[in-house]
């Protein structure tokens, strides 16, 4: 562990004895990391007896229940007037989707930890580490320099993000270290085996099912640029009576197909507004963070994420031009 990241745990601990309310807050359509991530520290902060809100701007998909914690996200903020702030994994701070009296909050101390790549992430405290596997992975790390006891529910938690976003350790991401800690949370009592099925199995309820075969049975390959793509509208949500965190892992699919192995979903979730999902492999050498950045999105060089607004076949158009 290097020295400068030595000195913004020491600085997380010193603002942790100076604060009684913390909202802890992560991206919209949150993946398992940032679930994980919100639930860890959540667990934490309420065993430090600090009133502790775990928010999210989207439910997450309820694969994710079995979750210690999981009952106590929150996706609207009411009342709640926090001192301190620790945002999670979120890239670009209008992810967050925080209501307007906390994101213009002046008196509202911000914590990031982060492992996309530099952008729009704020605080005091930043703790950015894009060669991290996972935020969950980073969490770990501070858990251990401030000597937090990890137990079993903390083991399950970090081991599920971390899992996770490394494509069950696939992902170029992982490291010596990530395996490391993810032998320490298995002794702690975490179950792979479980973590799995919730997070990577492809059995689904019926509808769900039919969702990702029409998803992949309509993707389309460009043969100029070799972007492998598909997409759903609002009708076919309606349809599937599915949701936007129901196809998650979907993209990874899709890419699979691309003989440049990146690919692309799209998800008009309402008429004219538009979610799009980017994958990539290291073989394929293209950094799908750095494209998208003129879209508004950001993320990893071999996972990133935009919000748009249009039809499919225009956001589609303007992919295709990046990737030309």
């Amino acid at each position: 562990m290097n020295d400068l990241l030595n000195q913004k745990f020491q600085l997380i601990g010193g603002l942790l004895k100076e604060t009684r309310k913390i909202l802890i807050a992560s991206h919209q359509n949150p993946d398992p990391d940032a679930v994980a991530s919100v639930l860890t520290l959540n667990y934490v902060f309420k065993g430090m007896g600090l009133a502790s809100f775990p928010y999210l701007p989207n439910a997450p998909a309820k694969s994710l229940d079995f979750l210690p914690g999981f009952s106590d996200i929150k996706t609207e903020v009411n009342s709640f007037e926090p001192d301190a702030m620790f945002c999670l994994d979120y890239g670009d701070f209008r992810r967050l989707r925080l209501p307007a009296h906390l994101s213009e909050k002046q008196d509202c101390r911000i914590v990031t930890i982060d492992h996309h790549l530099e952008s729009d992430q704020r605080g005091e405290i930043r703790v950015l580490e894009p060669e991290a596997s996972s935020t969950s992975e980073i969490i770990y790390r501070w858990l251990k320099y401030a000597n937090i006891e990890i137990n079993k529910d903390i083991a399950t938690l970090l081991l599920t993000g971390i899992f996770s976003d490394s494509g069950g350790f696939c992902h170029i991401a992982t490291t010596s270290q990530t395996l490391n800690i993810v032998s320490e949370l298995l002794l702690k009592g975490a179950s792979l085996n479980k973590i799995a099925k919730q997070t990577l199995d492809f059995s689904k309820p019926l509808n769900l099912s039919r969702a990702w075969g029409y998803v992949l049975a309509r993707i389309k390959l460009d043969q100029e640029t070799g972007l492998a793509y598909s997409w759903v509208t609002p009708a076919d949500l309606n349809r599937f009576e599915a949701g936007l965190a129901d196809f998650d892992g979907i993209t990874n699919i899709i890419s699979a197909v691309s003989r440049i192995s990146v690919g692309l979903f799209l998800v008009e979730y309402e008429n004219g507004k538009i979610k799009g999902s980017l994958r990539s492999e290291p073989i394929g050498g293209k950094n799908v963070a750095q494209m998208v950045k003129t879209l508004g999105g950001g993320g990893h060089p071999y996972a990133a994420g935009f919000n748009q607004e249009g039809t499919v076949e225009e956001v589609l158009k303007k992919v295709l031009n990046l990737i030309r």
